[in-house]
């Protein structure tokens, strides 16, 4: 009894080991890429706006398949209950052993299909595998990935055209108050028009979190339209003041020009001054040494001989 059990786990023992070292048929979808042009892609999210066109890069590669593996169909179904499809019964493409393919699954954005832009979507991604690349083909197997797969992911969100206008509306504000804060203005106007279209881009704030997209883009762009005369008003005013500090430099320029003209002129007069004093100077010496010179050939005065 004992030498029947040893036998019969040696053999499971043996029937595991076998089952281990076999590597599964298998195919991979790697990792996935949404291309541009969305509107974002952050936050967990890609958002495309109403009638743009959307790009899904779906690689896969063939891991199981010596012989190669024929894809007819890379498909990705949308929780809303549609798929968007890359048909290929007509051109089947066979991917060879160890080999990985792209394949790019193309449709236009739709905010009417994706219901509300509230909702952001989960969606799977199938790829079919055929017996064969030509005639009457049977589906051998079927591969899917989740959204969220990969590390990062992004559920799948579609903007109407308002929402969309307004968004980008609002990021060009945001790109404009970042770059030249409010208080950053030093004209008195200038600061008034900012601090206008941060008032306007409040309102346009409050609209877009109601859903009143066409409201909210008023908002938008009359901020926009502030910040820009804003800018205007500051730059009009900083040439005024540096123009001004041009003239005062200027002028202390021509003053200190003129002083030092004044000082060279009187330099010029004492060097001449200093001159004719050393000619008066060397006028003295002059009748000095005439003097002694006249003095030593000057006849001497004595007694005459007779």
């Amino acid at each position: 009894m004992k030498k029947s059990a040893l036998v019969l786990f040696s053999i499971s023992l043996c029937a595991l080991i076998s089952m281990l070292t076999i590597s599964p048929v298998r195919a991979d979808i790697e990792r996935f890429t949404w291309l541009p042009p969305y509107m974002q892609k952050d936050d967990g999210v890609v958002v495309f706006k109403d009638g743009s066109a959307v790009n899904l890069i779906v690689p896969v590669n063939n891991d199981g398949y010596p012989n190669g593996m024929n894809v007819s169909k890379v498909v990705i179904n949308f929780d809303w209950g549609q798929n968007k499809t890359l048909n290929l019964l007509d051109d089947i493409e066979q991917i060879e052993w160890h080999e990985t393919k792209l394949f790019t699954v193309s449709f236009t954005a739709s905010a009417s299909e994706a219901v509300s832009s509230d909702w952001a979507h989960e969606y799977m991604i199938y790829v079919e595998h055929v017996n064969a690349t030509t005639g009457p083909v049977e589906i051998v197997d079927t591969w899917s990935c989740s959204w969220n797969s990969f590390w990062p992911s992004y559920l799948f969100v579609v903007f109407p055209a308002d929402q969309a206008n307004a968004h980008d509306l609002s990021e060009e504000y945001e790109a404009y108050a970042s770059a030249y804060p409010t208080w950053g203005f030093g004209n008195t106007n200038a600061s008034q028009l900012a601090g206008q279209a941060s008032i306007k881009a409040s309102l346009g704030d409050m609209y877009y979190s109601r859903g009143d997209y066409a409201l909210a883009e008023t908002q938008y762009e009359t901020a926009l339209e502030l910040y820009t005369e804003a800018l205007a008003a500051e730059m009009e005013w900083q040439t005024r003041v540096e123009e001004a500090e041009l003239e005062i430099a200027l002028t202390e320029a021509e003053a200190n020009m003129a002083v030092a003209d004044a000082m060279l002129k009187q330099a010029d007069a004492a060097v001449n001054q200093s001159y004719a004093w050393i000619l008066f100077g060397l006028g003295f010496v002059f009748i000095g040494i005439a003097a002694i010179v006249y003095a030593f050939r000057k006849p001497k005065a004595g007694y005459q001989v007779a």
